[in-house]
């Protein structure tokens, strides 16, 4: 095995299991304590989950290489491994977006209870799950033909996890921004003739949204790369070096991301904190 290779297969392996070790700290106080079943917190699970699927996905790639396997073995389980990376790293910035199509739907539609029950949220995160399964199926199909990775592969899966997430994100918060600039010039007005209805906009929503915007930006921003790596790799030879260093950004980015997920949910943190005070004295 090359040494560079070895050396950026450590840091890979030491990154994606970070990633793992704290996604999983933040899931499951929400997942056994009751008083953390809420709404934005079992959206944010899923984006963790979504996160430790991506990482548990992509360990492999960096773990084989250094078990003496027959290199047949190798090839054929490449391709089952591409198909979980594909599967699972898409779902990560959709999950995002299934949390910005939420905090809109509740923030615009405050008055219909439909929008407040859990079925929604299990609704909202089942069809993020399925329609990221759907756009990627050219992409699953595609592997495993001769054809391999083909440049039109590399350039569907930029699209599908990058652009089409970017799009349907940016599309989302515009639309309630647009909602919530028309909602403070209607009750200006009403604040004047001493008509003044309280706004249904809460600073939690708004705070969640600056998050969820935060966290895609710092994932599209690590990842993009990669796949423009990809597409470019189809007309000039990438060292290898060069395509390990900007995987580290990748990994570095969902660290970014998951560790802003505590400094989201204080009361979470707080837990975590009075909980490992308990676990020293």
């Amino acid at each position: 095995m090359d040494i560079d290779f070895g050396i950026f297969s450590v840091v890979h392996i030491i990154n994606l299991s970070v990633n793992i070790i704290f996604a999983l700290i933040y899931i499951i106080p929400i997942i056994f304590i009751r008083r953390f079943h809420q709404h934005n917190n079992i959206l944010t699970l899923n984006v963790c989950l979504a996160s430790i699927c991506c990482c548990l996905s992509w360990l492999p790639v960096y773990t084989l290489p250094f078990m003496e396997y027959p290199l047949d073995f190798l090839r054929s389980t490449w391709i089952y491994m591409d198909i979980l990376q594909t599967i699972f790293t898409i779902q990560v910035p959709f999950s995002l977006v299934a949390t910005s199509i939420h905090r809109y739907c509740s923030i615009v539609y405050h008055t219909e209870t439909f929008f407040k029950t859990k079925r929604w949220i299990i609704l909202c995160i089942g069809c993020q799950w399925l329609l990221a399964f759907i756009l990627i199926i050219p992409n699953l199909v595609c592997i495993k033909l001769p054809c391999g990775y083909s440049l039109w592969l590399s350039i569907s899966y930029f699209g599908n996890t990058v652009i089409i997430s970017s799009m349907i994100c940016l599309i989302t918060n515009m639309l309630i921004y647009h909602y919530v600039q028309s909602s403070s010039r209607r009750v200006q007005p009403q604040a004047i003739c001493g008509h003044t209805q309280p706004t249904k906009i809460s600073r939690r929503d708004i705070y969640l949204l600056r998050h969820m915007i935060l966290m895609f930006c710092v994932f599209i921003g690590g990842w993009a790369p990669v796949f423009i790596l990809s597409i470019i790799s189809h007309y000039i030879l990438i060292r290898p070096i060069v395509s390990s260093s900007i995987s580290v950004i990748c990994e570095v980015a969902l660290f970014i991301d998951i560790i802003d997920l505590f400094l989201y949910n204080h009361e979470l943190t707080k837990y975590l904190k009075d909980l490992s005070l308990q676990c020293f004295h």
